[in-house]
């Protein structure tokens, strides 16, 4: 694992912040932002279930019919499963530059020039993460083995890298507050898109 985190995990807090983060980490962040995804997916299962039982003790009718339709899997549901997550990622990391796993590990992305993260990047990013993702990352880990900045080829087009914190000046970092107000965008699209999904399958 430390191999994969490489060398520039070790920099002192305060230096100006140049080389990218390792793969290990950033893989680690990702894992989390998977964990948070699917604990959104599932609460918003449980509460549009709540709501078709609900709905079905109002009316007096069979809850089966709905809750079977809200059980049924297919290619849009799965579909609409990748764009919550993408639009999580991309909101948290264009409006602050970290996701909830990205915070939790210390590690922020930033625009290639050192400046903020802004929302074109984190687009570009965010798509490009469905190529670097193949083979379970080894795209990304090569790309990234390539430069001291550790960009894969969403970093590439996006024009961005992923940092430590600790690593930037006090004076850059994003806020706290700013970092909260993101997140609670973030996980609130990838929730509505989800719950917007289950809405359709009852209408059919």
């Amino acid at each position: 694992m430390l191999d994969l985190i490489g060398p520039e995990e070790v920099q002192p807090a305060g230096s100006v912040a140049r080389e990218g983060v390792g793969f290990g980490r950033r893989a680690l962040a990702q894992g989390i932002d998977l964990v948070v995804h699917l604990v959104i997916g599932a609460v918003i299962g449980v509460v549009a279930t709540i709501l078709v039982l609900l709905g079905a003790g109002f009316r007096g009718v069979s809850p089966d019919p709905a809750l079977a339709r809200l059980s049924a899997t297919s290619f849009l549901s799965f579909a609409v499963a990748l764009l919550g997550g993408t639009a999580m990622r991309t909101l948290s990391e264009g409006l602050h530059g970290s996701t909830l796993g990205k915070r939790l590990c210390g590690i922020i992305v930033i625009a290639e020039d050192g400046g903020p993260s802004n929302m074109v990047g984190a687009i570009k990013r965010n798509i490009a993460y469905y190529v670097d993702s193949l083979f379970f990352g080894l795209v990304a880990y090569q790309k990234m083995a390539e430069t001291p900045k550790r960009q894969r080829i969403g970093d590439r087009w996006g024009h961005t890298m992923v940092v430590r914190i600790a690593g930037l000046d006090k004076s850059t970092r994003p806020s706290g507050l700013r970092f909260a107000a993101a997140a609670l965008l973030g996980l609130t699209a990838d929730g509505l898109t989800i719950f917007m999904e289950l809405a359709y399958r009852l209408v059919q």
